[in-house]
């Protein structure tokens, strides 16, 4: 479970981190084309999904059921509490990081499409988001390397 849970945050930091990369080849070469509209909707398709799956992953991670299912549902506790949730908050703010990154694209794109001549903003609201991603990731990370290293 951790090491899945440290995957996907070595999988953020590599997306934002190639991200991070295309922004500044667009900063340094900008002759590029951006076609807003598909932009627009592709972003706000990624937005809308992001939202679901975050919202699935906030309702299950709860820690307690409701009703006869709670009765009927009854397993033995895990040894390491750190441990029994790691995985899902790793993909809780996984989710996260796509929702902060798609919200990104959302922005540019809507600035791009009524702006075209403002493409710079692209790149800009990478760098921005990009940050705003591994700073939201460091607590999950210190977390899941607090539990390998066998920390109290």
């Amino acid at each position: 479970e951790i090491l899945g849970a440290l995957m996907s945050m070595i999988i953020v930091w590599m997306v934002t981190g190639v991200l991070t990369y295309l922004a500044c080849m667009r900063l340094l070469h900008p002759d590029y084309e951006i076609d807003a509209t598909v932009m627009l909707i592709t972003s706000a398709c990624a937005v809308l999904t992001n939202i679901l799956l975050s919202l699935i992953l906030h309702q299950t991670g709860h820690g307690h059921g409701h009703g006869a299912q709670a009765r009927e549902c009854v397993s033995a506790p895990l040894e390491n509490p750190a441990l029994r949730n790691a995985s899902l908050r790793a993909a809780f703010v996984h989710t996260l990081g796509d929702l902060f990154q798609s919200i990104s694209v959302l922005i540019s794109a809507l600035i791009i499409f009524f702006k075209p001549q403002y493409k710079i903003a692209d790149p800009i609201c990478t760098f921005v988001f990009s940050i705003f991603v591994l700073a939201t990731t460091i607590t999950i990370l210190r977390d899941i390397l607090t539990v390998l290293m066998e920390g109290r």
